[in-house]
Order: C-alpha cells, then sequence, then structure tokens
C-alpha cells in the first residue's frame, strides 16, 4: 500500500514538473520564441552575441559581411542600428507610373537625404545600392530578420507619422513635412511636392497614426501601391507578439515571479524587523519561572551528551529553577561507542546504575504498547554550577530480551512519557507508575511539577547558547498568548567537509527569513525539536501542552497510512506544531533570534540524504495538514494558507525549476538571448533579500557560505535531495543517523537481563546542602554529583 501511494505521489510530482517545463521553457521555445522579427530593444540586447544592423526594415548579419565590406571595420561602428541613412531609397520618378503624379515631376536621382550636417562633415559614404532590390543584390545571404515595432511606442512618438497596412509600417514623416504649408504649416493636399497619385496621396494623408487596410483594399486590387509605399516608406512590421497563448504564458510566468519575490522581499522585511527591537534587559524577575530541558536521547555517545549537559548547566538561568530531563530510548550503543548511551549518562552525571534497580511499568506506542523504564535523578556539580537532572531509561519488556533495541520505541514516545504525566496530572487522573517516579522525584528536587511552568525540548547533540533559556523565558513572560516559540538553530561543524559548508548558509536563511516571516504572523509552522521551548498551562490553569485533544492526536498509535507514518515516525516536530496551531488559534507560535543553539549537522553526503528524506517526506505531509487548518492568520489570498499552498507546489517542482534556471542562464550567457529588464529585477529581489538579511546583521562570513551554497548547495537542496526523497517516501526508517553497534548492545543487555524482579531499590535520597559522595564508579567523569540509584516509591 505505501508502495502504492509513493508511486502516486511521485507521478504528481513528475506530471507537475513536466508542467511547469512545458509551460516555461517548451511552449515558449517552439511556440513563442520569435527567431525572425526583432525590435530595436532586443537587437540592442543581442549586440554581445549578434552583429546586426537594420536597413530600410530589414536586419542583416554583418559580421561575416565586413571582411568583404569596402570600408573594412568602419562597418562596425553600425552594430545594433538602423543604418538606413546610408543607403539611398528608389527615387519617386523611378516608381511605377500608377503610384506617382507625372505633372509633379518628381525627382529621378537617388540620394541620401537623411544625412545631417555632422554626416556630411565626416564625410559620411552613401552606398550606390539602391533601394530595397540594391540592398537586397548587395547582402541578401546576410539577411537575418525584419524590424518590428511596438503599436504604443509608434504613437507616442509625437516626431514620427506612420502608416500601417496589412501590419506593414511606413514612415511618412518627410513626406508629411514636405507638403506642408511653410506658413501656416497645415497639409496642403495640393502642394508640389506631393508627387504621389492622388488615391496614395490622400491614403497617406487621412489615414496617418491609422491601419489603413481596409481603405487599401478598397483602393486597390493588387500590390503594386503596396511596392511603391515599401520602396519609399517601408521600416518594418508591426510587432505582433500579441499571440493569445504567448501573452498568457509571459503573465503566468511573469506573476509567479513575481509572486515569488514579493514573497521573499515581505520575508525579508520581517527579518529586519527584529533589527529595530529594543535591546533586552533581562532581569532576575524574568528568570524566576521553573523550567524543565527535556532530552531525548538514543545512540548518542560521550561528545555529544557531555556536550549538551554542559551547556545546560553552564546557561545564566538559575540553577534552582531548572532541571534536566533526559530519556534514553532503550539501552543501545552508537556505532563506535564503547558504552552504552546509559552507562555514558552515568558517567557524565555521576548516579550509580545497578542491574536491581527498579523499573517501572508504562505506557507506550507502537507494536508493544507497554514498557518499562529505570528512573535516576540527581544534583551534578561542576565548577560552582549545580545541575538538577532526571534519567530516565527505556528498557523494555521481558519479551524483549533477544532484542537489539530492547524498550526502544521512538523519539515521540520519548516525549509522551512526559506530556502524558502532564496530560494525567493537569485532568487530575490516575498517574501511573512511572507518573509518580516522575513525581516524586521533583518534589525531592523541590521543583513541584504544579510550579513547573516552561518545557524546553532540545536534541542530545546540541549545544545551548549560555544567554538562550533566559531570552526564551524572557518572551514567554512577556507576552502570555505565545504558546511556544523557537530560537535560531547554527551549525557547529560548519567547515568539516563540504556536506557540513553548504548547510550554513541554509539553516541562516530557514531562520531569519522564513521562521521570522511566520512569527511576525505567530504561525512558525515547525518549531524544531531540536531547540523549542512550550508554555505548559496558561495563567489561567488551563492545560495547554498537555490538552486532551493535542495528547490524543499526538499519542494514536492508529498509524497505517503512508501519510500517518511520515507524519508521526519522521516528522513528529512538525506534527506537533500543526497540532498546536489548529487547538489554539488564540495563542502564537512565535521565533527568537536572540536564542540560539549549535547542532551537529551530517558531514557525510549519504547521511544528509538520510536525513533531508526525512525531512523533505514529513515537510510536504505536514504541510497538506496545514492546508486543514482554518484558523491561520489571513483572509483568503493574503493568508499563510496560501504561503503553505505556494511551498507545496514549490516543494513539488523544486527539480523543474533548477532545469528552467539552468536553461535561462544557457539562453541568456551562451545564446545571447536578451533577458528582460523585469525578469532582471525580480531576480535581483529573490537573490538580493537573502543576501541583505545578513549583511545588515554585520554578518561578513555568509558571503563565503552564501557562495558556497549557490555554487555546490543549490543543486543538492533542489534537485538530488527532492527526487530521492520523493522516490523513497516509503522508507520509513532513521537510516544512517541511527547506526548501533549490536555487540555493544548485546554484552550490555546480558547484565540487565539477569535482574526480571520489580523489587524497590533504596529510597532516593533528599536534597541537602552537604557535599556529593564521589563514588568509584564516577572516576574520570569529570562532575561530582549527589546521586540516588532510583527514583523513591
Amino acid at each position: 500500500q505505501a508502495w502504492r501511494e509513493k508511486v502516486a505521489i511521485f507521478v504528481v510530482m513528475m506530471f507537475c514538473s513536466a508542467c511547469f517545463i512545458g509551460v516555461s521553457g517548451v511552449i515558449p521555445m517552439f511556440l513563442c520564441r520569435e527567431t525572425t522579427v526583432f525590435t530595436m530593444d532586443e537587437i540592442q540586447a543581442r549586440d554581445r552575441a549578434e552583429d546586426w544592423t537594420v536597413i530600410f526594415g530589414v536586419i542583416y548579419d554583418i559580421q561575416d559581411y565586413a571582411a568583404a565590406h569596402p570600408g573594412g571595420d568602419q562597418i562596425r561602428d553600425l552594430v545594433a542600428k538602423d543604418s538606413s541613412k546610408v543607403f539611398p531609397r528608389r527615387p519617386p520618378g523611378r516608381l511605377p507610373s500608377a503610384c506617382v503624379n507625372r505633372e509633379k515631376e518628381p525627382s529621378r536621382e537617388p540620394e541620401c537625404d537623411d544625412f545631417d550636417e555632422v554626416d556630411e562633415l565626416v564625410g559620411l559614404h552613401c552606398h550606390s545600392s539602391v533601394g530595397f532590390k540594391g540592398v537586397e543584390e548587395a547582402m541578401g545571404d546576410y539577411e537575418r530578420g525584419v524590424l518590428a515595432h511596438r503599436p504604443h511606442v509608434l504613437d507616442n512618438d509625437l516626431h514620427t507619422e506612420y502608416l500601417i497596412v496589412y501590419d506593414r509600417v511606413y514612415n511618412v514623416t518627410k513626406y508629411i513635412d514636405s507638403i506642408k504649408d511653410d506658413v501656416t504649416g497645415e497639409i496642403d493636399a495640393e502642394s508640389e511636392r506631393a508627387h504621389l497619385s492622388d488615391d496614395l496621396n490622400s491614403l497617406i494623408i487621412n489615414k496617418r497614426g491609422q491601419d489603413a487596410t481596409m481603405v487599401y483594399e478598397a483602393l486597390y486590387d493588387d500590390d503594386l501601391a503596396l511596392s511603391c509605399l515599401d520602396d519609399l516608406f517601408y521600416i518594418g512590421v508591426l510587432d505582433d507578439k500579441g499571440n493569445i497563448l504567448c501573452r498568457a504564458l509571459n503573465i503566468a510566468m511573469y506573476s509567479v515571479m513575481i509572486i515569488i519575490a514579493a514573497v521573499l522581499a515581505i520575508q525579508c522585511l520581517c527579518s529586519l524587523l527584529y533589527l529595530v527591537r529594543t535591546k533586552r534587559t533581562i532581569t532576575r524577575d524574568d528568570t524566576r519561572s521553573r523550567v524543565i530541558v527535556m532530552v531525548p536521547c538514543y545512540n548518542e555517545g560521550d561528545r555529544e551528551l557531555r556536550k549538551t549537559i554542559d551547556s545546560v548547566m553552564d546557561t545564566s538561568y538559575p540553577d534552582d529553577n531548572k532541571v534536566l530531563l533526559v530519556v534514553a530510548d532503550g539501552n543501545i550503543t552508537g556505532k563506535g561507542e564503547r558504552m552504552s548511551t546509559p552507562e555514558t549518562l552515568s558517567k557524565i552525571l555521576g548516579y550509580k546504575m545497578d542491574p536491581s534497580d527498579r523499573m517501572y511499568n508504562c505506557k507506550s506506542i507502537g507494536d508493544l504498547t507497554e514498557n518499562r523504564a529505570k528512573i535516576y535523578y540527581g544534583i551534578s556539580k561542576d565548577a560552582g554550577k549545580e545541575l538538577k537532572y532526571i534519567v530516565i531509561i527505556k528498557c523494555g519488556l521481558p519479551c524483549e530480551r533477544d532484542s537489539a533495541r530492547a524498550g526502544n520505541r521512538g523519539k515521540r514516545d520519548s516525549q509522551l512519557l512526559f506530556s502524558g504525566l502532564l496530560n494525567r496530572f493537569h485532568h487530575g487522573r490516575e498517574l501511573n507508575d512511572l507518573d509518580e517516579a516522575i513525581k516524586n522525584a521533583l518534589d525531592h528536587m523541590q521543583l513541584p511539577l504544579d510550579e513547573v511552568r516552561y518545557l524546553m525540548a532540545i536534541d542530545a547533540d546540541t549545544r545551548v547558547d549560555r544567554e538562550s533559556l533566559s531570552h526564551m523565558t524572557y518572551s514567554m513572560n512577556k507576552n502570555d498568548h505565545i504558546l511556544a516559540l523557537c530560537g535560531e538553530t547554527k551549525v557547529d561543524n560548519k567547515a568539516q567537509s563540504w556536506v557540513t559548508m553548504i548547510q550554513v548558509f541554509e539553516y541562516y536563511t530557514n531562520h531569519h527569513m522564513k521562521k521570522a516571516f511566520e512569527s511576525v504572523f505567530g504561525c512558525v509552522t515547525c518549531l524544531p525539536g531540536c531547540f523549542t521551548m512550550y508554555r505548559l498551562f496558561s495563567d489561567d490553569g488551563r492545560p495547554l501542552l498537555s490538552c486532551d485533544d493535542v495528547y490524543q492526536r499526538y499519542a494514536t498509535n492508529n498509524i497505517k497510512s503512508l501519510h500517518d507514518k511520515n507524519l508521526y515516525h519522521l516528522g513528529e516536530d512538525r506534527m506537533l506544531t500543526t497540532l498546536l496551531l489548529r487547538y489554539f488559534p488564540d495563542m502564537k507560535l512565535s521565533f527568537v533570534p536572540e536564542a540560539s543553539c549549535y547542532t551537529i549537522v551530517p558531514d557525510k553526503f549519504s547521511v544528509l540524504l538520510s536525513q533531508r528524506r526525512r525531512w523533505i517526506n514529513s515537510t510536504f505531509h505536514n504541510m497538506l495538514e496545514l492546508l486543514r487548518v482554518n484558523t491561520m492568520c489571513g483572509v483568503c489570498c493574503l493568508s499563510m494558507k496560501s504561503i503553505v499552498i505556494l511551498d507545496l507546489v514549490a516543494t513539488l517542482i523544486l527539480p523543474a525549476s533548477l532545469i528552467y534556471i539552468g536553461y535561462i542562464v544557457y539562453i541568456t550567457f551562451w545564446m545571447g538571448e536578451p533577458l528582460s529588464m523585469l525578469m532582471l529585477v525580480v531576480w535581483g529581489i529573490v537573490v538580493g533579500v537573502q543576501v541583505v538579511v545578513f549583511l545588515l546583521r554585520s554578518r561578513w562570513d555568509y558571503w563565503w557560505w552564501f557562495f558556497i551554497f549557490i555554487l555546490a548547495g543549490v543543486p543538492v537542496f533542489y534537485f538530488i535531495l527532492p527526487l530521492y526523497s520523493f522516490w523513497h517516501m516509503d522508507d520509513f526508517s532513521w537510516g544512517t543517523t541511527r547506526q548501533v553497534s549490536r555487540s555493544a548492545v548485546k554484552s550490555v543487555k546480558s547484565r540487565d537481563e539477569t535482574v526480571i524482579s520489580d523489587r524497590e531499590s533504596p529510597r532516593g535520597f533528599e536534597v541537602e546542602n552537604s557535599k556529593a559522595v564521589d563514588g568509584s564508579a564516577n572516576k574520570g567523569a569529570g562532575r561530582k554529583t549527589k546521586h540516588g540509584q532510583s527514583a523513591p516509591v
């Protein structure tokens, strides 16, 4: 079933991409791309690739003709210009008698009568090729097209008198000027210089500035008179790029580009709003709220866990008002690690583990709906700092003895252990064994559960900035309508490899453009699990994160479709954010750029593929869920839901959009096709706003990361990763980011499996102002701690 759904979605993606490529590239290339008719602006725009000039409305390529030209390279001065004045037109006296008034004795000598004083002064040469026929005989092999004139340009030119017949444009300015009365300036149809036949003379005088096709057809049955007009006045054709299909496609493409540029410009402005905010002054009163910092972990080793725990301890937030809650998702040993994650936590925090420690019953999600867990708590001390901690280790059921991942139920299950406790506690329901143990541990550390106001969630490889916790609680305290918020996640291993380097700018712009924009409207659509703070209850006691609607939907175990599996197995953080948006429309989800953390990003391409497969697929399915949220900010097209739709479509056509950009670059720089000024402005906005965001923050180093992203990151993020992700949408594993050492797991489990009894271990300690015992098991751990073996009964 999942495979069929994946194929269907992939086909939809390819269809959308094909439509985008077809509408933006293929159809215009074959139906709308002009190859023989060009305006003067288009000719001038192509002067880098073509050496074109215009003679009597016809375009000639003089690149090859220059070698045979008697004047040598001087002819290149005429490139991208109208060269008609250096060629004489056919004299009126040589026209067929039907076209002229023989009584007026028209001139029979060809002359270049458009020369001005400068031309005569420099001795500009008048060629001997006369009229159309003469120029065609001399340069016919170099003809490339016809000059086109736009109607609005002709109408707005007050100095040009023109006539249109069969979409052919005739410049009759000199003729009209010649028959005007020298005194009154009025047109004199009987002037001695009105050398054309009466019909042609009347046609020109009465229909100048108009389309005279119908009048011409009424006067003439053949094209003889038209050939006379060609010889005397022809300057090109009327621009006929008014093809309805082509015009619609152009309007559609420009509209899309303008909308994208407008959205990015608004995102930039929203980001800049944070620069003009008043500087924060955080007082002691702003840090009195009780906070639990929750860290779900799985297979992390000593380096990652120690970095995270140390950063939480080193925050400026008062030690008495924060507690670290670590949930180890099974007794797992990561690949390349010598100790299991629970053993590593024991070494860092200093508590003792014993196979006989009590295991508490708890509910879980997945195929096994029961689980057992051990709990340890205490106070870790280092360099004058203290950190209260609770460690929960999910151990699994007796039937999981032979499993390589006993007790492992996933990150969502780890989150639900604590949110389930909050749900039952806030609604006055019966607590399970593990709930009681956690509550008692908090009581013993003088942080009663009913006094805990905020829950901060970070990942086990996240390094929290020293002031981040204070900035987050400050924002929460100052605005009671903020339900949850996140800070900026920065890359900690920027220069480790090319894979990490292409992610630096992407992380930056996703926060300072995307999240900053959404935060202005209180609708951040993704609060990352690596760095987010939640409000647990409102001032009137209403449960928020633990309300029944959110908890029951988030704790669902009925996950069968590909859509639900991507939501709950791979994108639990996004799904939780969507649930908060849906059930609390009166509250805000915000972004606090002052708060920051650092995370380790994938340094190998295979790991990046695995990570982004989960992110892209879960994001796609979560956007479908966001479309069902009817309480998002805005109305109709001017709403956050419209932004979600744009993001959804953009996700589907990312590979096609990169192909389109490559096509534009190719025809512009290699084929010399002109790029319209509007397109240049739009692309300038698209790129410029992303540069402005870091320049105005004086982050000059991001120039380097920006160029790395453009050169190497864009093909990866916009082409390779989307295609790979959509084709592997039915892969719900965590891939190479969750590798474990099976031998280590078995060795750890062999010790734990000897204990099946649920007997109680010794009671936990009471928090006292005395020195902690430095047990031998903690040697080399670098921490002195007060500790207990398990939670009290």
